[in-house]
């Protein structure tokens, strides 16, 4: 398996609110890229709870302008080299097939930095995003722990009549919601 696709598989068990299969999944993985215990512990026990408040106080304004403005969906862009730099983006078309919809976005609204990742990434993964086995098994990490932060805000937003998906990347998001 190529290290991209071990995320592609991580967002499938997110999509399918396999949460705690994820995490597992993930660990395992950054053990069998040589990821050390020590650095998978510290990872994982970041507190996201400031950054998961920030998203969460912005929701509303998100939802409002989404259906003011006749949108569809909300996509989160975490910026990896940017310190985790975060923009709510208000999209007026999905397509669950390509990410066009997100690109062709037009408003959004900042959210802010998730402080305690990009130490890791920058330091740790070199900030190689997927480049060897060191970086794979840190970045699935860091993914996956800011797609479930984002993923327990998300939750509590399920009925607004929006989808709501999360990216790091221009090619790809997690629809969490």
């Amino acid at each position: 398996m190529m290290h991209y696709e071990h995320w592609e598989h991580c967002k499938k068990l997110i999509e399918e609110d396999k949460i705690a299969y994820a995490r597992d999944y993930a660990t395992e993985i950054a053990i069998k890229l040589g990821v050390s215990k020590e650095l998978i512990d510290k990872i994982m026990s970041v507190n996201l709870k400031s950054y998961e408040n920030r998203i969460n106080n912005k929701m509303s304004t998100c939802i409002s302008r989404a259906k003011t403005e006749n949108s569809v969906a909300l996509c989160l862009y975490y910026d990896m080299d940017n310190g985790w730099e975060s923009t709510m983006y208000i999209c007026k078309s999905y397509a669950h097939d390509n990410n066009y919809w997100i690109t062709a976005s037009r408003s959004w609204v900042d959210i802010g930095r998730a402080r305690g990742f990009s130490g890791f990434y920058k330091n740790d993964a070199e900030a190689a995003f997927f480049c060897d086995n060191t970086s794979a098994g840190i970045c699935l990490l860091l993914m996956l722990q800011t797609t479930v932060a984002f993923y327990n805000v998300a939750k509590a937003y399920r009925n607004c009549g929006l989808i709501i998906c999360i990216t790091a990347t221009e090619n790809d998001f997690v629809r969490v919601a």
